[in-house]
């Protein structure tokens, strides 16, 4: 679960966005074609996979299922839920896990607005789903991350996180100074920064970079340079190095 948590998603396709009521729905599923996430509103459900790992999923949970497997679904209770199929840019495997969701009624909209977009089909709807999905991942990695650091140390660390935000553009950040205006020790705050985002705070702030060289380059309105200055980047050496490392093609190729 932690490294789907952790994981910097691009959907690349959806495949479909559903409803399936109660008593319905495959009992067998084989090598899957996509991945899948599934929101349980009501029964009992439990999941057996073929390596024989079993989750039972409640109301209120949300199963991921990964592309490839194979299991089985078995009914305790009968009850409905909503699901997504979706591909994304690189294959991946995460293992499958469940999580119990504690804005259920946010997410459940999302789920439902996503089957309704699916179904009807209108100009863009594609782009919907994506958004719907996009803010259910968003909302279960902020929900996961949040139990592995007090809200207290999330305070401790927010002026230096929003700073990183307003400023990754076009100015040079260093640690000390975002430790200082957090009132505590450059180790300290790598600590609790590390806990909550799953990464460094120069590789959170390089990953901002990057993502907005990419907006910039995709857009067809800027050159490689001034996609890498305007991303906060003097050095184009080095932009064109992190910038392969992060997407595997050059600047250039990716324009």
């Amino acid at each position: 679960m932690n490294d789907f948590m952790k994981y910097d998603f691009n959907i690349e396709k959806i495949l479909l966005a559903c409803y399936v009521g109660k008593g319905r729905g495959m009992k067998v599923h084989r090598n899957r074609s996509s991945y899948g996430l599934a929101l349980h509103t009501s029964g009992v459900k439990v999941y057996l996979f073929d390596d024989g790992k079993k989750i039972t999923v409640n109301p209120n949970e949300i199963i991921y299922l990964p592309k490839h497997s194979t299991y089985e679904v078995y009914a305790e209770i009968n009850g409905d839920c909503f699901a997504i199929n979706f591909d994304i840019s690189e294959e991946k495997s995460f293992a499958p896990f469940a999580i119990k969701i504690k804005n259920a009624n946010s997410v459940s909209e999302h789920f439902k607005n996503a089957e309704n977009i699916w179904w009807k089909k209108s100009y863009g709807y594609i782009t919907k789903c994506k958004a719907e999905l996009y803010q259910i991942i968003y909302t279960m990695q902020q929900e996961y991350f949040s139990e592995y650091i007090s809200n207290n140390k999330l305070d401790i660390i927010s002026p230096a996180v929003e700073y990183i935000h307003n400023e990754y553009t076009h100015k040079l950040i260093s640690i000390e100074n975002l430790a200082d205006m957090c009132a505590i020790t450059p180790e300290y705050f790598r600590k609790i920064f590390k806990s909550y985002y799953g990464i460094s705070p120069l590789k959170y702030i390089n990953e901002l970079k990057i993502s907005h060289a990419k907006e910039l380059l995709e857009s067809g309105m800027y050159s490689v340079t001034d996609a890498a200055f305007q991303s906060g980047y003097t050095d184009m050496s080095y932009f064109s190095r992190e910038f392969k490392k992060k997407t595997g093609i050059s600047p250039s190729n990716y324009r």
